[in-house]
């Protein structure tokens, strides 16, 4: 079989409609319709950073760094992956990631969401003709921008969170995710102990580096390999059986497996080999391995490698922790059903008690009247239900102050009228030349003399340039009014205090204890107290009129070093007086 080929088929149906999200049993298939999952955990899980096929998730997810899934590992044929109503990152509690989620697929959550900008998902194109209208009613988030909108892509959608982080809430298409792991963690834990009572009908040859696993039947092959109380799975795995035939390993450990080899299984017989995680409350993968095959333990948290490492199958698990440094995946081989396990015993229906018909009176010689039989007593009328306690109104959430009033604008102050330019004076009459004397009568001489030539008289001096008035300043601009700024929605709900504890500073692994006191007159009364594993989220509900204290400790049992100090965010202050210890 080519493993491409069988997975890219796979991964085109891969996944649930966003709306048919509801769990169905399959049968002779453990894994029901989370075959269709490349991974279900029930509970928590964090730090992946990448899953071939889809995800579920029954508790929240958490991660300092991105993640992707619904790649296939043939990129050419990667555009066949796209679907308009796959779900392929199902989340029944919250989701918290720092960096992008990237997903070929729809992404829902029945909790609260945040991934980092850049978080894509790639949407197949269907023949209706408001799909895109669909989307964004899908998708839409409080406080997005009004003008985001599906990018079309030509073959797809993609959905963009370059604004606000965007996911459908589960609550928005009806989708009820509890009911579905609740169904899930029931259905599979009836197939894991069914087949935990099968018969073996094969052999488990030891030697010093693996477990071959011997069988001749030509449909199912049950093997045991029992390593408790220790439970060191130092060995590989390799099983010789007729080909197309299924292969069982139950693995007895003990309440701790540890994983100490590189190999097990082989991928010829990954989609028809199953691992059963039979009595392990917790798996260790110590030795950064490749697993082929599919895990079936729904009762155990599965600790992989700090490094590296993948399981290449379906995967049935408690609980997922990894290291935030490592580069462990898991890689979409679903299993291919067919496990022959007898079904559970039918549930005998109560059938009413018939009341014996009275038997006839004996013969005698005279014929007595006969008896009449007793009247039943009529049946106890059952009390009354109780009454359901009336519910307390919700508080009303507080009205938001008024936003400021803008203030008006003083008046511009007039310019100044400018000055008025001066009248240039006349200019002054030229003086008149004076007159020319008359010659004097000459005395008689024999020849008279000339008379003189008057000077001519001076031109005048032009009249000056009258001076340019100089241009009146120009007045000032009034000043801009200032914009009233937009009243914000109110973001915090009150009477409730919750947040987020994100590890410890010191890298390690540790078990908080999270009390919240109330503080009357000097005196702290303990209200509410929780332990988180290494990382989670906490909630309280209390009353908006008090003073309140939240302490964060390391639980009695962990080990306390000076770099000890949790990592917290606070979601929701809804209170009047909050203090943190």
């Amino acid at each position: 079989m080519d493993g491409n080929s069988y997975n890219n088929a796979s991964m085109a149906n891969a996944g649930l409609p966003y709306d048919n999200i509801n769990w169905y049993d399959i049968d002779g298939q453990p894994f029901g319709p989370a075959s269709k999952f490349n991974l279900l955990v029930l509970n928590d899980a964090n730090n992946i950073v990448d899953v071939e096929g889809p995800v579920a998730v029954g508790g929240s997810f958490y991660s300092p760094r991105g993640f992707s899934a619904g790649f296939a590992r043939d990129k050419s044929s990667r555009d066949a992956n796209y679907s308009p109503d796959l779900v392929r990152f199902l989340v029944g509690g919250n989701v918290a990631m720092s960096e992008p989620l990237v997903v070929v697929g729809h992404v829902v959550a029945g909790g609260g969401f945040r991934a980092g900008k850049g978080s894509t998902y790639l949407i197949g194109k269907s023949d209706k003709a408001d799909q895109i209208e669909t989307l964004k009613a899908l998708y839409q988030a409080n406080g997005g921008s009004q003008y985001w909108t599906p990018s079309d892509k030509g073959n797809h959608y993609l959905i963009s969170s370059y604004d606000v982080p965007r996911y459908i809430p589960a609550g928005r298409i009806n989708a009820d995710v509890s009911k579905f792991f609740s169904d899930a963690k029931e259905s599979i834990g009836n197939y894991k102990n069914c087949i935990e009572n099968l018969n073996t009908n094969g052999s488990v040859v030891d030697n010093n580096y693996e477990w071959i696993l011997r069988g001749n039947d030509p449909v199912q092959n049950v093997f045991l390999i029992d390593v408790s109380p220790n439970g060191l799975i130092n060995k590989g795995i390799r099983s010789e059986v007729p080909q197309g035939s299924t292969v069982i390993v139950r693995l007895k450990t003990g309440p701790n497996a540890h994983l100490q080899y590189g190999l097990y299984g082989e991928e010829s017989k990954s989609d028809r080999t199953l691992y059963v995680f039979e009595d392990a409350t917790n798996i260790y993968m110590e030795e950064s391995s490749d697993i082929w095959g599919s895990i079936l333990a729904p009762q155990a948290m599965y600790h992989a490698h700090p490094t590296g490492g993948r399981v290449s199958g379906n995967a049935a698990l408690g609980s997922f922790a990894v290291n935030a440094a490592s580069g462990f995946e898991f890689h979409y081989y679903p299993f291919a059903g067919g496990v022959m396990c007898q079904a559970a015993a039918p549930e005998v229906e109560e059938q009413p008690v018939v009341c014996p018909e009275c038997p006839a009176p004996p013969p005698c010689p005279t014929c007595p009247p006969p008896v009449s039989c007793p009247t039943p007593a009529p049946c106890p009328t059952p009390p009354p239900c109780p009454e359901c306690p009336e519910q307390e109104p919700c508080p009303e959430c507080p009205k938001p102050e008024p936003c400021p009033v803008c203030p008006v604008c003083p008046e511009c102050p007039k310019p100044e009228p400018c000055p008025v330019c001066p009248v240039c004076p006349e200019c002054p009459k030229p003086e008149p030349c004076p007159v020319c004397p008359e010659c004097p009568k000459p005395e008689p001489c024999p020849v008279c003399p000339v008379c003189p030539v008057c000077p001519e008289c001076p031109k005048p001096e032009p009249c000056p340039v009258c001076p340019v008035c100089p241009e009146c300043p120009k007045p000032e601009p009034c000043p801009v009014c200032p914009v009233c700024p937009v009243c914000q929605e109110c973001l915090i709900k009150p009477g409730v205090i919750c947040g987020c504890i994100w590890g410890c500073r010191c890298g390690g692994f540790h078990d908080w204890d999270v009390k919240l006191y109330k503080r009357c007159n000097d005196t702290d009364t303990l209200l509410f107290c929780v332990r988180i594993c290494v990382c989670g989220c906490f909630e309280f509900a209390v009353p908006y009129d008090g003073c309140y204290i939240l302490k964060v400790r390391l639980a009695e049992n962990c080990s306390n070093t000076f770099w000890c100090k949790p990592i917290i965010t606070l979601n929701n202050i809804g209170v009047a007086s909050f203090m943190i210890d």
